[in-house]
């Protein structure tokens, strides 16, 4: 399987390198599309988030935070204190969110890892704010879709989570309180910071070379124009959005289901970032993608339902 592994990468690395000398005008343009969209939405919305997040975990801050949140989320999914904060980031912050709280939450020792395994199956999600904003209102011109996208892009990582839970109800780890809020400094800020800048450095990483390949997906010669969609949303679901609400010889449709399929798989850019994100956490990266392959299922399951009682 690692030998597999190193194969696909070298692969990838090669194809990228002949794309830049091959065609060096669209590849600095794909690499300049990538790091605009890291750096105009990805820096302001994440990083301060990132920061933030980082610090209410060295204070011991969570548990306060989600003092009103507990009682209901615990009820519903059966998570600990902490993992209330992962399932509230996780579907309010976007990619990859919800899969680095998990990670820091488990290598921290405050959720145990059975936990963190059950988070990261269904809290790593697309932001409302990308979904209403960019799916929505920018691409699809469709707002009034409002209430049955969040219904459905929501709802099928909910149901996978009541499946998943089995009647388990995760305990709180104990936690010795190795700095108290006196003790905390500059220098804790410091380390918060420098681990934000990090993840973000990473993820724009992640999205330029996305975003080259999938560049160069579209540019190879295809037959159908929808195959070119589907290909381009499962390597990078930015880039699959805009083409596929833009190929106007799709239905209504078919766009609005392959934009929801998208959003609930998060592309194998949206994979890598959270692969990245649960390093040495102990965190398994294969049930993941198994995860969001089976919320995809379910988003588009119940999309089928709703364009059926639509119709009645």
């Amino acid at each position: 399987m690692n030998m597999m592994k190193k194969i696909l990468y070298f692969s990838v690395i090669l194809i990228l390198l002949a794309f830049l000398l091959a065609d060096p005008a669209h590849a600095v343009d794909a690499s300049r599309a990538g790091l605009m969209l890291w750096f105009h939405t990805l820096v302001p919305t994440l990083l301060p988030f990132l920061i933030l997040s980082n610090l209410l975990i060295a204070m011991d801050g969570v548990s306060y935070l989600t003092r009103f949140l507990y009682p209901v989320l615990h009820r519903l999914f059966g998570c600990s204190r902490n993992g209330c904060f992962c399932i509230a980031s996780g579907f309010l912050c976007g990619y990859p969110v919800g899969a680095k709280l998990a990670g820091d939450l488990t290598r921290e020792g405050r959720v145990t890892p059975e936990e963190g395994s059950y988070l990261l199956a269904f809290c790593n999600n697309a932001s409302p704010a990308f979904l209403i904003g960019y799916c929505l209102t920018d691409s699809l011109k469709r707002p009034e879709l409002l209430a049955p996208t969040l219904m459905i892009v929501y709802g099928a990582p909910l149901l996978l989570a009541v499946f998943l839970r089995r009647k388990r109800n995760f305990p709180d780890p104990y936690i010795e309180k190795e700095t108290s809020r006196s003790q905390i400094s500059f220098k804790i800020v410091d380390v918060c910071m420098m681990n934000g800048l990090e993840s973000i450095l990473k993820l724009g990483c992640y999205i330029i070379l996305f975003s080259i390949l999938a560049r160069l997906l579209i540019q190879i010669p295809c037959p159908s124009s929808f195959v070119t969609c589907i290909s381009a949303g499962i390597l990078e679901m930015t880039n699959g959005i805009a083409l596929v609400t833009a190929d106007k010889t799709l239905p209504f449709p078919m766009q609005y289901l392959s934009v929801l399929c998208f959003l609930s798989f998060g592309g194998l850019s949206g994979a890598a970032q959270t692969e990245s994100m649960i390093l040495d956490s102990g965190l398994s990266f294969g049930a993941y993608l198994k995860a969001k392959l089976l919320t995809t299922a379910l988003a588009a399951a119940l999309l089928a339902g709703y364009l059926l009682l639509s119709s009645l």
